[in-house]
């Protein structure tokens, strides 16, 4: 099954290492030099990428909602589409942006919330389109993202089965490579609402299609479970400091965290093995020690029938297996024997 996806060179399918993006998303608060610096910090943790989020708010929110106040005090500004003005960056600060993870050699993407940042961002030279739960049933962002070529990520927080279903439809009738998210769109997200098995469902119902985990849990060991689940692109919020202002950075992993994952998915994919039942080659010395096998318990003369005190089960193996044991009773000794030999299968007649 050809359940793949390549994102800026990187292959990403069951038999690969876990795709982690670093999802920085508006952590930065406005400021390059904090951008810079958790996309440092980003690359040293060894994840594969940073992702960021790219609004038009004038165009993007109802009059309504761009001027809808609050006392929110991790907004930027108490009025909700000036707040989401002071985190955007001018085209040209978007191609700093670019150009600075290109430099540090990290793949940098961004989710484009409306058409007039998709076009910002093609025009730039992204790798990839990531598409955000609140688009999931935007099934014309959808299709302007992937009329580009490029792989898309797609989140599906809030999303029924039959509206994955949808976009499923949507990205089929393209050629367009992509990837589904499981996820929750509750910030930051407890435990009992991440569903992980709806990677398992998807696995099931779309053969073809990588998937994986969106989420906004403050903790990452759900991530590994989700990787055994059959996940491979996971995306997590990042900052350098849960402390600093802004509606994510409370529940967004820190550099530590994150390289802890790296390593904790990296040593997964090794411990999953291949499903195949077999003894590994290094296991056999072990294995004999522990396991037993059959020994005489006794002297027995020749031609001796022989009685089940006898016989013993003891360690090590690498003799005859235990159930054979029963095969000796009532048969008779060839040889004279001594208490704690191991029996051998030719030490027997029938009696």
């Amino acid at each position: 099954m050809n359940r793949q996806i390549s994102i800026d060179g990187t292959r990403i399918a069951d038999d690969e290492k876990a795709y982690i993006i670093a999802d920085i998303g508006h952590n930065h608060a406005g400021s390059m030099a904090r951008l810079e610096a958790m996309v440092d910090s980003a690359k040293a943790s060894g994840v594969n990428a940073v992702k960021f989020q790219t609004r038009n708010p004038k165009s993007l929110y109802s009059p309504a909602e761009y001027y809808r106040e609050s006392d929110n005090l991790q907004w930027m500004d108490k009025t909700y589409g000036i707040h989401r003005e002071k985190l955007e960056w001018s085209k040209e600060e978007w191609r700093y942006v670019f150009e600075y993870c290109q430099g540090v050699g990290i793949t940098a993407f961004s989710t484009p919330f409306d058409f007039r940042s998709l076009d910002l961002l093609i025009g730039l030279g992204v790798p990839a389109i990531k598409i955000a739960s609140g688009d999931a049933t935007n099934h014309p962002l959808i299709a302007a993202g992937a009329s580009h070529g490029l792989p898309m990520v797609i989140s599906t927080g809030g999303a029924t089965q039959k509206e994955v279903d949808e976009i499923v439809e949507t990205m089929e009738r393209t050629t367009t490579p992509y990837a589904l998210l499981q996820c929750s769109c509750i910030y930051p997200a407890p435990h009992d609402v991440l569903n992980l098995r709806a990677i398992s469902t998807f696995r099931d119902r779309y053969g073809s299609v990588c998937t994986g985990l969106s989420t906004h849990d403050p903790d990452s060991h759900p991530t590994l479970a989700a990787f055994a689940l059959g996940g491979r692109i996971f995306e997590h919020h990042y900052t350098n400091n849960r402390r600093w202002k802004g509606t994510d950075n409370a529940f967004s992993l820190t550099p530590v965290m994150m390289k802890q994952l790296r390593t904790q998915l990296d040593d997964l994919l090794t411990a999953m093995g291949t499903g195949e039942k077999k003894p590994d080659p290094r296991e056999y010395s072990y294995t004999t020690e522990r396991r037993k096998s059959v020994y005489w318990g006794k002297d027995v003369a020749r031609g001796t029938i022989i009685r089940d005190t006898d016989i013993s089960i003891q360690c090590p193996g690498g003799g005859v297996a235990p159930k054979y044991a029963e095969t000796f009773v009532g048969k008779v000794a060839n040889r004279n024997t001594r208490a704690g030999e191991a029996v051998q299968m030719g030490e027997i007649e029938n009696g």
